[in-house]
């Protein structure tokens, strides 16, 4: 029984596209982090290479910020419409 009481909630969630789409613009700042613990771990074994992977995460940090906030608000204000 307590499954399904969980599942139906799941079931709520996954019917809102507003909810799916926000998580999806979360989801890659996930990718992010991990990119910069590559990266300081690339750094920290003297190989120059690591700069370059916190340059890449830091620009798919601001593009999803961008996306999150510019772009969510004008595609949900297009739904209600």
């Amino acid at each position: 029984m307590n499954s399904q009481g969980s599942s139906g909630d799941d079931a709520e969630g996954a019917r809102s596209p507003n909810a799916r789409l926000l998580f999806w613009l979360k989801v890659p700042y996930v990718a992010d982090v991990a990119l910069v613990i590559i990266g300081t771990g690339l750094l920290l074994a003297d190989n120059s290479i690591g700069w370059w992977v916190l340059v890449f995460a830091a620009v798919r940090a601001i593009i999803g910020t961008v996306a999150l906030f510019w772009l969510y608000p004008r595609l949900q204000a297009r739904r209600r419409d």
